[in-house]
């Protein structure tokens, strides 16, 4: 189910604050809220509006980073290219750690 407006907006505003942890508990909340909604929509959110943050696809579910740089050098330390990170992303369970 794609992203409600309700939530794209409540993701866009966490950007906002620049904080990891605050972004990282609304896209959990988001998740949660709607289990059909996957990370790569959300992420898509992000891409669409030039958000700060980035989802980056874990074993435990995600990580959010903040910049082009910090998501590059995450999806390269994980051993994945942003491609296959963004389909780790539409694959990856609702979840977080």
């Amino acid at each position: 189910m794609p992203l409600s407006v309700q939530h794209r907006h409540a993701v866009l505003l966490a950007d906002r604050t620049h904080d990891v942890g605050v972004i990282t508990t609304v896209v959990a909340e988001v998740l949660a809220e709607n289990p059909e909604t996957n990370l790569l929509e959300i992420e898509q959110a992000f891409r669409d509006s030039a958000a700060a943050a980035y989802l980056v696809a874990t074993s435990d579910g995600f990580e959010v980073v903040l910049g082009l740089m910090a998501m590059l050098a995450a999806v390269g330390k994980a051993g994945v290219t942003s491609a296959e990170n963004r389909a780790a992303l539409a694959a990856a369970k609702t979840s977080k750690s």
